[in-house]
């Protein structure tokens, strides 16, 4: 429920919070990995077994999402004979307010939609609708070197009260040009099961992705990677809980039954002299809902002391709106939907991470964000609907379903032994 409710970070990014139950484990990017401090140096690769402990917090203003997550991530290595092998498991606790889709009115009035959700709108705000929901995730990833292949296979289920996922994955790292280069690629399946507590069906939902991408280190202090991404969803896609205003009605959010979406990501990492390392990346993203979308992030890592590293990071976000998106549709229409998700809209982020060994092979991590989003679809409130002689009329400042700021922290453990 937390990824349809809508965690603040746009439908369209890479692996967003929504989606983090579903995509922990990212093979596809674990060269970039490598662009971490220390990758540079001369130090060689150790075997090395882990524990990893997080506990996450993500807020949003006015109300909204909140989500409490513990995670685990238990990564066992072998050696080189047998293998590595990744086990993580995370529960998430979503509560808090979501816009229904609904138009804001200069008085306070509950409704519920045609699919049974009950909304309040409050004096001139968006719409909201109470919720809350568990999830629990697992993933399982077992990788082994053959030669030059770094292969690796991978299985998840994550549950909530609405939804149902089981995913399957296949990936390659290859290595070559004598070490210097890896070409990275992959393949992954998800059935999904949406069933909605409206109703008492159970819609299925598939996904398809294929991923390529190069990596290839320019020298002894740059490293480069250049990747693409190919995903196709069928079925169920429309979001059960969310209402589209129509004239002076309402009907229910409808969608294609499949979405075609594409990302090119480019990334670059230096490293300074001073110990430090600079992480730049890139990413466009575009589908046939005419969503359109641009990332920019920059990330620098330096060391302060003896095992200190601090990582501020900075993000820009611009993306454009589905062709079926409206606030406030005049008539029926095939496709419709008022998600601020599907809206066009932008964002900056600020960040900072800090990480310290706090003695041989313990190492504590701290991380806060703090997001602001705005709306490009700014909207006026009604302060009178249209009546049989006379036109709405609208007034009062205008607001976005898509304007908030959103806050996450994270403290973490990691153990290596």
């Amino acid at each position: 429920m937390a990824e349809r409710r809508g965690v603040a970070v746009a439908a369209t990014e890479p692996v967003s919070l929504r989606e983090c139950g579903r995509r922990r484990v990212s093979l596809g990017g674990a060269p970039w990995i490598l662009a971490g401090l220390g990758a540079f140096g001369a130090r060689p690769a150790q075997a090395q077994s882990s524990v990893d402990l997080s506990y996450l917090y993500y807020k949003e203003s006015d109300g909204r999402i909140q989500v409490l997550d513990p995670m685990l991530l238990l990564h066992q290595d072998f050696g080189k004979s047998l293998g590595q092998l990744d086990l993580l498991l995370s529960h998430d606790a979503v509560s808090g307010a979501s816009p229904t889709g609904g138009y804001p009115t200069l008085s306070t009035t509950t409704t519920t939609s045609a699919s049974g959700v009950t909304s309040t709108n409050a004096n001139g705000q968006i719409p909201m609708v109470q919720f809350n929901d568990q999830r629990q995730a697992e993933s399982l990833t077992y990788s082994r070197a053959f030669g030059a292949h770094l292969p690796s296979i991978d299985l998840s289920h994550s549950t909530e009260k609405d939804y149902m996922a089981n995913g399957f994955g296949l990936s390659d790292a290859w290595t070559m040009a004598e070490g210097r280069g890896t070409l990275h690629y992959g393949a992954s399946l998800s059935n999904d099961r949406v069933e909605p507590v409206t109703n008492h069906l159970s819609l299925p939902k598939k996904t398809r992705s294929f991923a390529l991408g190069w990596t290839w280190i320019l020298g002894e202090d740059d490293l480069f990677d250049v990747s693409t991404s190919w995903t196709r969803d069928t079925g169920y896609l429309d979001e059960p809980y969310l209402i589209v205003p129509v004239g002076t009605g309402t009907l229910s959010d409808h969608r294609p039954d499949t979405r075609t979406r594409l990302a090119f990501v480019v990334k670059d990492a230096h490293y300074f002299p001073w110990d430090g390392a600079l992480k730049t990346s890139y990413r466009y993203y575009r589908d046939d809902w005419s969503i359109k979308a641009h990332t920019l992030t920059f990330t620098y890592d330096q060391h302060v002391d003896d095992g200190w590293i601090v990582s501020p990071s900075l993000r820009f976000y611009t993306q454009t709106g589905a062709s079926f998106y409206s606030a406030l549709l005049a008539g029926p229409q095939p496709y419709r939907s008022a998600d601020y998700r599907l809206s066009p809209f932008g964002s900056t982020q600020v960040g900072l991470a800090v990480s310290c060994e706090i003695q041989d092979g313990l190492t504590l991590h701290l991380g806060g964000t703090y997001q602001l989003q705005q709306g490009r679809d700014q909207i006026t409130p009604l302060e009178k609907a249209a009546t049989a002689t006379s036109p709405a009329i609208y007034s009062g400042a205008t607001t976005s379903a898509a304007d908030m700021n959103t806050t996450t922290f994270t403290v973490g453990l990691t153990w290596r032994y």
